[in-house]
């Protein structure tokens, strides 16, 4: 196989493999099929792939054998998408990379889960509008358990008390972030509000769980601009013993008092 059949072939998606299979098996397509009765099928590599079925043949591959080859190449990227992480961005795409989009993905997360979501986030501006799907979710599934973990900053050259700034962010988060009943448990690391800068913590994590099947870790807060403009990056990754780990660590965290309920 030439290096630029090879490229084609790695870089056709699942369905333009699909069709090609297809049309193998079927006769529709030979080695002697012209590039242009492929466009339909693979899109613009048509001409590599074209150059491709005319080696195979020439080899003496029948249409059976090509097609189990195709078959295996979208056997091993289902392997592959399974084990894998996928890569997920925000903010613009670069040419020859596949990624997927991280607001695509975190509202796809949300109208799969069916028993529970575990969430932290370290930023929310004006979320209502990326936890909508949840919310219609939770109503379809009245025993999806919501289980977030914020970061309730003390603002700067705020002294009022603690309890004072976790009501006000609790007000906050209840009128711009989730207006809706029932409210999720919201969970708060306490180290943030220390007067102290050399005790303070943030709850700096962004994830998202869902059923304990799947995992997101991602750079982007949930705000508008870090969903869909702000160049960030993570990855996707269906992997039910490492979301059970991500669990089992944020229920320690909570078990012992080292993250509290937000009232």
């Amino acid at each position: 196989m030439s290096d630029a059949a090879e490229m084609a072939l790695g870089r056709l998606s699942s369905a333009h493999l699909a069709n090609l299979a297809r049309a193998v098996k079927a006769g529709w397509v030979t080695g002697e099929t012209p590039a242009a009765g492929l466009v339909s099928l693979v899109g613009p590599a048509a001409e590599p792939i074209a150059a491709w079925l005319r080696s195979l043949e020439a080899e003496g591959f029948t249409p059976a054998q090509i097609k189990r080859l195709l078959d295996a190449v979208m056997g091993g990227r289902e392997r592959e998408r399974v084990l894998l992480p996928e890569l997920v961005v925000s903010g613009p795409d670069a040419a020859g990379v596949p990624t997927a989009d991280t607001y695509a993905v975190v509202q796809s997360l949300f109208q799969e889960a069916e028993t529970e979501v575990v969430l932290a986030g370290y930023a929310f501006h004006n979320a209502r509008e990326l936890f909508e799907r949840l919310a219609e979710q939770q109503k379809r599934r009245p025993a999806l358990r919501l289980l977030f973990h914020v970061d309730v900053p003390r603002p700067r050259n705020d002294t009022s008390s603690a309890d004072a700034v976790v009501m006000r962010f609790a007000e906050d988060f209840r009128r711009r972030h989730w207006p809706w009943t029932p409210f999720p448990e919201v969970y708060f690391d306490p180290r943030a509000l220390d007067t102290d800068a050399k005790t303070r913590a943030s709850l700096h994590a962004k994830v998202v769980v869902i059923d304990r099947r799947k995992l997101f870790l991602t750079s982007a807060n949930f705000t508008e601009a870090a969903q869909n403009r702000n160049i960030e990056l993570g990855v996707l990754c269906s992997s039910p013993h490492l979301a059970e780990r991500v669990c089992r660590y944020f229920e320690g965290l909570r078990g012992t008092g080292q993250l509290r309920r937000l009232p």
